[in-house]
């Protein structure tokens, strides 16, 4: 598969459109085939190398970013129900976990199934930059004033 990965910290030259090992999913695992990933707030400072204001440490390089992903569950792992073969899903992540590939597995308590009525990029405003909006405006607790 390809994947964008990030070899030095600094702008978007830094980053390499790259073939590397396709990911297989453990027990109660899932493997995504992507179609939409979010670019973050987070991964923007992740890759400046901009450690003040990331809640995780820095990461060891080459990584691959992306904290959040769409697309249709394509491979399963040990104890995962045949349901999940085919859903179109969406889900965060974590801290860094590449995001920014053509596949991405994750646990299947994290994903949330996605009507078809949903586009893979409206889910990704949805799980990650939407919740984060949720969160600044909770914590803002804005008025009419």
């Amino acid at each position: 598969m390809h994947a964008i990965r990030l070899h030095a910290f600094g702008g978007p030259e830094e980053l390499r459109y790259e073939e590397v090992a396709d990911p297989e999913p453990g027990p109660g695992q899932v493997r995504i085939a992507v179609r939409a990933a979010g670019v973050h707030l987070l991964d923007t400072a992740l890759q400046r190398g901009a450690g003040d204001e990331l809640p995780f440490p820095l990461p060891e390089l080459p990584v691959t970013p992306g904290r959040e992903v769409a697309g249709v569950v394509d491979r399963l792992g040990d104890g995962v129900a045949e349901t999940w073969l085919g859903q179109r899903v969406v889900t965060h992540l974590g801290l860094v976990n590449a995001g920014y590939a053509e596949l991405a597995v994750r646990e299947t308590q994290a994903l949330f199934p996605l009507p078809d009525s949903v586009s893979y990029e409206a889910a990704i405003a949805m799980v990650g930059t939407g919740r984060m909006a949720l969160g600044v405006l909770e914590v803002a607790a804005p008025t009419a004033d």
